[in-house]
């Protein structure tokens, strides 16, 4: 949502998924609803018998530690040191600033009873506007101020990323990322479909699991719940995976060949 507010168009074909995925969630609920066995809340506190602030500052300290040595030797890292010279609302901002922006808004989402979470506000969203065209969803039975909340998240990202890509300058036409053209080619049908059908998976997953990497992932860990650690392992172990699978071999096979051809024209 916030990529397509800030002109990256093609991503709506991916905004498009993700409702036909809620709508393919719903249709599949009584099946999906059944997965597994009953919901248990466990944490780190109930299996180790340690109070909470002892675990809580204990792991804060350790991944801020590994946040600050990771941004030092990322290869890949945006925030350099051609940016430091541009005004703040037109640079990159760091890992700490944003982490401290994005901790306060759980924070103060849940001091409102709410907790972040885009794959529910999307469920949230799509069960308002089918309620109000007569078409209920069996998925979200009624709905309530925190079922409005959760979808005006969603669309508090429209206005949040148009002006942020307004004041950065930013706001761009995109239509195939550099990567995915190394990769696959500038196949435009390509690109599309493979957004859409990544789109559908995304939040049928994330409805499916109990939640997204906003709501199971960041907004779950500050409860040290077991759930959110390991739903955050296998969101980055997946996408880690899936990347290697559909970008390292081809992306390498290609670099090996521009080399080559480089070289051969250096010697000509």
């Amino acid at each position: 949502m916030a990529r397509w507010a800030a002109g990256k168009f093609l991503i709506l074909s991916g905004l498009l998924g993700i409702i036909a995925g809620v709508l393919v969630y719903d249709n599949l609920f009584p099946l999906l609803s059944g997965l597994g066995e009953e919901q248990r809340f466990i944490t780190l506190p109930m299996i180790l018998q340690i109070p909470f602030g002892y675990i809580a500052i204990t792991l804060g300290m350790t991944f801020l530690m590994m946040s600050f040595f990771m941004n030092i030797f990322d290869p890949a890292r945006k925030f350099n040191q051609k940016q430091e010279g541009l005004p703040i609302l037109k640079r990159e901002w760091g890992w700490l600033s944003t982490g401290a922006i994005a901790g306060l808004a759980i924070a103060m989402s849940a001091f409102m009873g709410e907790y972040l979470s885009f794959s529910g506000g999307f469920l949230a969203l799509v069960a308002h506007v089918a309620s109000f065209a007569g078409h209920p969803l069996q998925s979200v039975p009624t709905l309530s101020e925190s079922t409005a909340w959760r979808a005006m998240l969603v669309i508090g990202l429209i206005p949040g990323a148009f002006i942020s890509s307004l004041l950065a300058g930013t706001i761009k036409k995109e239509e195939i990322t550099p990567l995915f053209q190394a990769a696959f080619g500038k196949r435009l049908y390509l690109r599309l479909i493979t957004v859409f059908i990544g789109g559908v998976l995304m939040v049928v997953g994330a409805l499916t699991g109990g939640g997204c990497t906003t709501g199971a992932f960041m907004s779950g860990w500050p409860t040290l719940s077991v759930g959110s650690f390991v739903m955050g392992m296998t969101f980055f172990g997946t996408a880690m995976f899936t990347a290697h699978i559909l970008y390292f071999r081809r992306y390498q096979l290609i670099k090996e060949v521009r080399e080559r051809e480089g070289l051969n024209l250096a010697n000509d």
